[in-house]
């Protein structure tokens, strides 16, 4: 009986210790790329703070009868976030909320010599260090794996609820923070944008 208890708890701390080093091995890697990514791109220069709630008008127009949002997206507005950013936020921390069925046009900009990119992805894939394929038919830049040095227009319709992001598909950029949220609500709803008061 006491050997088959050893076992079972020699079973159990090998488990916990696989566990713990595939976690930290997995926190490693991300740390590393996102280091390596941030070393990699560097800064603006500009020092505009990051647009807060009274700037909202600025980046998002709602068509109410043609059901079309419009984004101007800015990569590197600025410095925030070692200028891995998309209209000066990061990580999520702009959220625009969408109506399901509505059409999404998206105007990309890329104010950086290092190539970005757009695509829009669930939000679980923008932690990862290649984001993957667009989760809607239409819903990147060209190429978003190579990124851009250059303006690019994309439309899409949001045809499933979920929780997405609006991502750079440059390798490691989005794991370094580099999306910003985009929600699909159900039907009915009206289109918004929430920005964060801090500035840069």
């Amino acid at each position: 009986m006491n050997q088959i208890l050893r076992k079972l708890v020699s079973q159990s701390l090998c488990g916990v210790l696989l566990f713990c080093l595939a976690f930290i091995t997995t926190q490693s890697v991300n740390l590393c790329a996102d280091e390596a990514a941030h070393k990699d791109h560097p800064l603006s220069g500009r020092k505009t703070p990051s647009p807060g709630p009274d700037d909202v008008d600025k980046f998002i127009r709602v068509d109410r009868i043609a059901k079309t949002v419009f984004i101007p997206l800015a990569a590197t507005f600025n410095d925030a976030n070692h200028g891995m950013n998309f209209n000066g936020h990061y990580k999520g921390r702009a959220i625009y909320s969408v109506p399901k069925g509505w059409k999404v046009t998206i105007h990309f900009k890329n104010m950086s010599p290092v190539p970005h990119s757009a695509v829009v992805v669930e939000q679980v894939m923008a932690r990862k260090l290649q984001v993957g394929e667009p989760y809607f038919d239409g819903a990147s830049t060209t190429d978003p794996l190579k990124g851009l040095k250059k303006d690019e227009e994309f439309t899409f319709v949001v045809d499933d609820i979920g929780k997405f992001a609006i991502a750079c598909g440059f390798p490691a950029h989005s794991a370094s923070g580099h999306w910003i949220a985009l929600n699909v609500t159900k039907e009915g709803e009206t289109p918004s944008l929430k920005l964060p008061a801090s500035p840069l």
